[in-house]
């Protein structure tokens, strides 16, 4: 087995908990030809390159993303996989408006909309645009990380009475609340950071989505548990390189390949490490057999 870091530069700055970062970095993997990732997301993972990095060498025990690594390189031979994915939209208003145009063009049939990030006011009135905007074939899904006190979250459902989204994700501040806040509004949940903090999700009866990031949650056997629920489950990338999105379709084609998968981080990436790029067409998006790479852009581990 080998080992290799990268380092890719963004292609706008990307904010995380709120430190800015311009480059993402990585850990690739390389056995028998075959390719995976353990690239921790600053601020979310539970992990640090460091801990990917001592873990293959023996040192420390497997971390998240590298039991996502080295699960993928146990699974079969990657065939050609597709699977839909949702358009991110996030940023201020402006940027918001122009992803707007961009998506529907990209055949997409769902929509993804980072809010909780200004004043609430703010907020709802951007989602009521990006409504009113949307075709109606399209779904919209909300994304608040964990963003807002209950009375918050009650006061931007409440003003967006009569406008259709699919679910928010992670809208409280204390997600043991969120079933208080679903009795009280009746609006679909759908759990990501939780998950992190939770093995077990039984205090959540209601949610209506599991977001799965393979990178931050670790491998096949917690996929599996997550599967077990009999909830839907939407797998998201956390801005891996396209090695780690491939991947992540792999496994959303076999476990949830219809539903839109939250796979647009790529964009934010100025060049990627693989020799072939993945298709983008009518809302699905395809990688054509396992990924390749070509490990002299990258930086040899020593194990």
């Amino acid at each position: 087995m080998n080992a290799y870091r990268f380092c890719i530069p963004l292609s706008r700055p990307l904010t995380l908990k709120g430190a800015a970062y311009a480059k993402r970095e990585g850990v690739l993997i390389e056995r028998d030809g075959k390719w995976a990732e353990a690239s921790p997301l600053p601020g979310f993972s539970r992990d640090s390159i460091d801990d990917v990095i001592a873990a293959l060498r023996g040192q420390q025990a497997t971390s998240p993303s590298l039991q996502f690594a080295l699960s993928a390189l146990e699974e079969p031979a990657m065939k050609d996989a597709a699977v839909p994915w949702n358009y991110l939209l996030v940023g201020d208003r402006d940027q918001v408006m122009a992803g707007l145009d961009r998506c529907v063009a990209s055949g997409v049939t769902t929509v993804k909309l980072k809010v909780g990030r200004d004043d609430l006011a703010c907020d709802i009135e951007l989602v009521k645009v990006v409504c009113e905007r949307l075709p109606s074939h399209v779904r919209l899904r909300l994304d608040a990380n964990q963003a807002w006190a209950i009375e918050q979250a009650e006061r931007f459902i409440e003003s967006l009475s009569g406008f259709n989204f699919e679910y928010i994700e992670e809208p409280l501040q204390n997600p043991h609340q969120l079933e208080d806040l679903f009795s009280k509004t009746g609006v679909p949940y759908a759990l990501d950071e939780t998950l992190t903090d939770n093995d077990q999700i039984d205090a959540w009866p209601n949610a209506a989505a599991l977001i799965c990031k393979p990178t931050i949650l670790g491998g096949r056997t917690v996929v599996e548990k997550l599967a077990a629920t009999g909830k839907p489950i939407t797998f998201t990338a956390a801005f891996e390189s396209g090695v780690g999105v491939a991947r992540i379709v792999q496994l959303a084609a076999e476990f949830s390949p219809n539903n839109a998968a939250g796979l647009d981080t790529l964009d934010w990436l100025k060049d990627d490490l693989l020799l072939t790029s993945p298709e983008k067409r009518d809302g699905i998006m395809t990688f054509l057999g396992e990924p390749k790479v070509d490990p002299s852009k990258l930086e040899s581990i020593a194990l």
